[in-house]
């Protein structure tokens, strides 16, 4: 072998481990950020795994709440003198007069929307003062509202981390406020405002003077409201408190059907225009029967006549040529009833009245069904 052999050689040796050398750096530093994020990773998730409750105790304090609700309903049932307008579909016209069970269930449906819309769903923490409170909860809900439509599982829990993330960062930020000697003075004026609100709310559409009884029934649901909400902030997980309006399709997983109300459309006043309706169908059937009438007049009787047995048409006349008229009644669904029996069986059920608050682990469990009526 030739000295310019050996040299090459010797060189090339070198150039070789040189290379080994970076390679060797290069991949130890790259270990030593896999474990930097990995430990990461795992503080991370340490410190999101920290529970203010658990679900059992969310499920005890929910169903307390779900029967105070129940108990106030119950007793201001006859009270009633007029409902929410968003009530009126939901509700038989002559539940108010009544004053039975389909008003406790009206009662309770309107103190459990009350309770998500104008407490859970608008302040942030009850220790804070109101305004701020109020602000911070703005922010938190709009964080999801103008996020992008998350399109994948992976997409929504990117997005759940982000506001639980900011939640938690924000109560951190809020740590001088929230130990300072005003949150106990905050706290007591955040429940005297609720009790106060929810008062006035019902108070609108009750019998005046109110029922004596509504003042200790709002203090205990108010109080037991306020236990909930202070844990809320401070969860590590998404706790989703829902209240599904009227008109809202019913899914099993999170609803549970409940019974005993009339149906819609059972009424006295229901009842008291179908029997006028009948005897009007019988003074027409007499003159149907009288020869001086016109053939022409015949089918327009007959129809007004099965109109009113069947309860429908009682104010408005029949339209021509199979046109509809609405809800009310038309001259196709007479003539051809397999057609609108089919068009209700195509409709999904719907919640007539939720009559209770629903709780979920967004992502994960449902700890409370929301107690529904259907349609």
């Amino acid at each position: 072998m030739s000295e310019e052999d050996v040299n090459q050689l010797i060189k090339d040796h070198k150039e070789l481990r040189e290379k080994y050398t970076k390679v060797k750096k290069y991949y130890f530093e790259k270990e030593d950020q896999v474990k930097q994020l990995q430990n990461s990773l795992a503080h991370q998730r340490l410190s999101l795994s920290r529970t203010s409750l658990d679900d059992s105790e969310y499920t005890t304090r929910f169903n307390r709440l779900d029967g105070l609700i129940a108990q106030l309903s119950f007793s201001i049932r006859k009270s009633w003198r007029s409902l929410p307008e968003w009530l009126h579909k939901s509700v038989n016209k002559d539940a108010v007069a009544t004053g039975k069970q389909e008003m406790t269930a009206a009662g309770r449906t309107f103190i459990s929307r009350w309770l998500v819309e104008d407490c859970f769903d608008r302040y942030f923490h009850p220790d804070l003062d109101a305004p701020l409170s109020a602000q911070l909860k703005s922010i938190q809900r709009n964080i999801r509202a103008y996020a992008p439509h998350a399109q994948t599982v992976e997409e929504e829990e990117f997005l759940t981390s982000k506001v639980v993330n900011w939640r938690l960062s924000t109560l951190e930020g809020l740590q001088d406020v929230l130990r300072s000697p005003q949150c106990p003075e905050n706290r007591a004026a955040f429940t005297d405002m609720l009790k106060e609100q929810l008062i006035a709310a019902l108070a609108v559409h009750l019998q005046d003077p109110p029922p004596s009884d509504l003042e200790g029934g709002v203090h205990m649901i108010v109080e037991l409201v306020v236990s909930i909400a202070i844990h809320l902030p401070v969860e590590s997980r998404d706790v989703v408190i829902e209240y599904f309006k009227p008109g809202f399709s019913i899914m099993q997983d999170q609803m549970k059907l409940e019974s005993g109300i009339p149906p819609l459309g059972v009424s006295i006043h229901d009842e008291n225009a179908e029997r006028a309706s009948i005897r009007s169908a019988s003074s027409e059937h007499t003159d149907v029967t009288d020869p001086s009438n016109t053939p022409g007049d015949q089918p327009r009787s007959k129809r007004s006549m099965l109109s009113a047995l069947t309860g429908t048409g009682k104010t408005k006349s029949v339209p021509a040529q199979g046109k509809h008229s609405g809800a009310g009644g038309s001259s196709s669904s007479l003539t051809r009833p397999e057609s609108s029996q089919g068009l209700k069986e195509d409709l999904p059920p719907r919640v007539r009245m939720a009559a209770g608050i629903g709780v979920s682990i967004r992502g994960r469990s449902v700890l409370v069904k929301a107690p529904i009526f259907g349609m």
